[in-house]
């Protein structure tokens, strides 16, 4: 028997870990439609896409301009009438300094394409899942979720919103009785091109000395935040849904869960 062709969209493609994930899905059969805005890496990853048995796509999106978003949506609802896997992956680490410091507009724009971004794909893919009954969205979390991280405030507070708007959204979408699961993901620290900003900026030098050391030492493997990405769009981990799953967690070895079990609590 045939397996089924499934469509997954990863916002922010083009680069790091959503490259690493477009590839990945690519790999395993599904049809990948990957957004981006850089127009040379856009053509790059275009040229990996086509090369697989399903062909995929890479379109420009900006994930801060809700139209855009929108317009992606109904032309993919037009072209393929079915999308399986949204993936919020776009995301950017700017504003490095004490919060007091750092420039206003780099901080809101951080939260824009972290959180407003998150919010604007769950907007625009959520109406057609409905209508289609069924689908996966995974919103990418980070560093400064679970934790402090200071002189990173505008990407950690934005990153543990995701987290709380994910676990908001599973409450909400159970009520629609239709078969949507959403995951917030922590795809651990990778050797990315924020990360590499981080150790390159005089910012990052400054307030991230030990980013080099912490690459060295503890990096992820490329593989592993997509190879958990598509173990919850396979529906491998379902009783994760609206909850916190990092790479080091064996999901698809854990049994039913509590509660308030990988969620955002406060401990007394």
């Amino acid at each position: 028997m045939t397996r089924e062709t499934k469509t997954v969209v990863i916002t922010g493609a083009t680069s790091g870990i959503g490259r690493n994930m477009a590839l990945y899905f690519g790999n395993k059969g599904y049809q990948v439609i990957g957004t981006g805005r850089d127009r040379n890496r856009m053509n790059a990853l275009q040229e990996e896409l086509a090369a697989f048995p399903t062909p995929g796509r890479v379109l420009q999106v900006d994930v801060r301009r809700y139209e855009e978003m929108k317009d992606l949506v109904r032309r993919l609802e037009s072209e393929l009438g079915v999308v399986h896997v949204w993936i919020n992956n776009a995301g950017v680490n700017r504003a490095i300094g004490p919060t007091w410091e750092v420039d206003p507009e780099t901080w809101g724009e951080d939260v824009d394409i972290n959180l407003r971004g998150t919010f604007y794909g769950v907007h625009a893919i959520v109406p057609m899942m409905l209508r289609q009954g069924f689908g996966r969205i995974v919103n990418l979390i980070g560093g400064g979720t679970t934790h402090a991280m200071k002189n990173s405030n505008a990407y950690g507070t934005a990153k543990t919103a995701v987290a709380r708007f994910t676990e908001n959204l599973a409450e909400e979408l159970e009520e629609t009785g239709a078969s949507i699961k959403v995951f917030a993901l922590n795809p651990g620290l990778n050797d990315s091109e924020m990360t590499r900003a981080l150790r390159a900026t005089p910012e990052g030098k400054r307030y991230f000395p030990d980013m080099e050391e912490w690459i060295r030492n503890g990096v992820a493997n490329p593989q592993e935040a997509p190879a958990c990405a598509y173990k919850l769009a396979e529906g491998l981990a379902d009783q994760f849904h609206g909850r916190i799953v990092t790479i080091y967690d064996p999901i698809t070895e854990a049994g039913s869960l509590q509660p308030d079990q990988y969620k955002l609590r406060l401990q007394s």
